[in-house]
């Protein structure tokens, strides 16, 4: 592998511009969140918005990395090293700030999964194919589309779920419907 990605550039293009949308997107659903209190904003913005946005710039970083001229399969490797360390310690974050929410704030079984469980075990993936970069294994590349792919797909999942909870409700409508 002596240029990294070298015939991806397409792939790279359309996965850092379907980032970028989904990370404008996350501002849309912001903004459904006018009529809830400041503080449960950002609670709700540290465990379920930030995770999102992170794996889209997640995403980005990799796009443009594959798509820079002159980056080497050692730099992109070490990068894709960084972000799965970061990305594993932010979905453990998640699972263990998810599993600490009870009574009124109780999350659907769901949440645990795909906002905490899933994100740490895609990182882990791209742990795995970081080291496979760096040794130059045959499959490498297509590990980094893989992780790349999991991660939007993912992130479409949840933004979906974040609107679909925040969208308006019939008075009398139970958060938990």
């Amino acid at each position: 592998m002596t240029q990294p990605f070298e015939h991806w550039g397409e792939f790279y293009l359309l996965a850092g511009s379907a980032a970028a949308v989904l990370i404008g997107l996350i501002f849309v659903v912001i903004t459904l969140m006018h009529d809830r209190s400041r503080s449960s904003v950002l609670f709700g913005s540290r465990l379920y918005m930030g995770p999102i946005v992170l794996h889209m710039c997640f995403v980005l970083a990799l796009s443009g990395a594959a798509l820079a001229p002159g980056v080497t399969t050692g730099q992109f490797a070490a990068m894709c090293g960084a972000i799965a360390l970061w990305g594993l310690a932010r979905g453990l974050m998640s699972t263990l700030g998810i599993r600490r929410l009870s009574g009124e704030d109780q999350p659907h079984w769901t949440d645990l999964w795909f906002y905490g469980i899933i994100p740490a075990a895609i990182y882990l993936a791209l742990g795995a194919v970081a080291l496979a970069v760096q040794s130059g294994a045959e499959w490498a590349e297509r590990g980094v589309g893989a992780v790349v792919v999991a991660l939007i797909l993912l992130s479409v999942r949840n933004e979906w779920d974040l609107v679909t909870w925040l969208a308006p409700r019939a008075d009398g409508a139970s958060a938990k419907d």
